[in-house]
């Protein structure tokens, strides 16, 4: 873009926006009259300190939040976890969203998963969360995978997200990582337990919390919707950490947590 130009499209979000914030309504007026994308307009407040509204409450600074628009993260199985990461990853200004899971939903998933309701039953899981987190982020950039996972799905991505359900699938995406250098986040959950970490040496977690080479299928396991919630939550939040490089205890151990008892112990493991 033409420094002219980039001149012209700040001096219309300086005009317009409000105690360094800008409105979507002003940013979308901007983007229409100038004939440019919305996303430009929120690059370019950034740049200058002007924060998009949306994300004033986010307690992150300017340059913390351009990283985060220009960040592009891949979520392998859009499910439960995966559709919750997914959610959370766009309201706090993630750029671009990386999808893949070949699944549609189903009602055994009306308990947990976030975007299945009576109305998506049968639907793709990538699609419907593509369309929704469409309306919760309108600068939010995909790539739509409906299909099993493989080294394209996390080829251009800056960090993965594990939302898959066997240890088997876990382990294949691990070693993925490994060949590609890219940290993944791990999240499991049965019932009321959980467990999180941050693979940045992939192999390391999931070798340790499943170390059986044997990769035999097993039925996927029983969950509660908190306990979903809950490691969604703490995958998103080590992603937010590791994009602005944040230090993190979930770096050197992984996180156990018994919702039942509310007990929440991190372990070691090696590096």
């Amino acid at each position: 873009m033409a420094e002219q130009n980039k001149k012209n499209i700040l001096e219309h979000i300086v005009q317009q926006s409000r105690d360094k914030s800008l409105s979507l309504a002003a940013a979308q007026n901007i983007a229409a009259e100038l004939e440019c994308s919305l996303r430009c307009i929120e690059r370019i407040a950034l740049k200058n300190l002007i924060v998009p509204a949306r994300f004033k409450r986010n307690s992150l600074s300017c340059p913390e939040q351009l990283r985060l628009l220009q960040s592009r993260v891949a979520i392998i199985g859009c499910g439960g976890l995966g559709g919750r990461i997914a959610e959370l990853l766009a309201r706090l200004g993630i750029g671009h969203l990386i999808l893949t899971d070949p699944d549609s939903f189903s009602e055994s998933n009306l308990n947990r998963q976030i975007f299945c309701t009576t109305q998506t039953l049968g639907l793709n899981k990538v699609e419907v969360l593509a369309r929704e987190l469409g309306t919760i982020s309108p600068t939010l950039e995909f790539t739509l995978n409906i299909k099993q996972f493989n080294r394209d799905s996390i080829a251009t991505a800056n960090i993965v997200a594990d939302g898959l359900d066997s240890p088997a699938a876990r382990k294949s995406l691990s070693a993925l990582c490994r060949k590609q250098n890219i940290p993944l986040v791990h999240g499991a959950v049965a019932e009321w337990y959980g467990q999180a970490g941050v693979e940045e040496i992939p192999g390391t977690l999931i070798n340790t919390l499943y170390p059986d080479s044997h990769q035999t299928s097993q039925a996927p396991p029983l969950v509660l919707p908190m306990t979903v919630a809950l490691i969604a939550a703490i995958q998103s939040a080590e992603i937010c950490k590791y994009l602005l490089h944040r230090k993190s205890p979930l770096k050197r151990n992984f996180l156990q947590t018994d919702l039942l008892r509310q007990e929440y112990d991190t372990i070691p493991f090696a590096c």
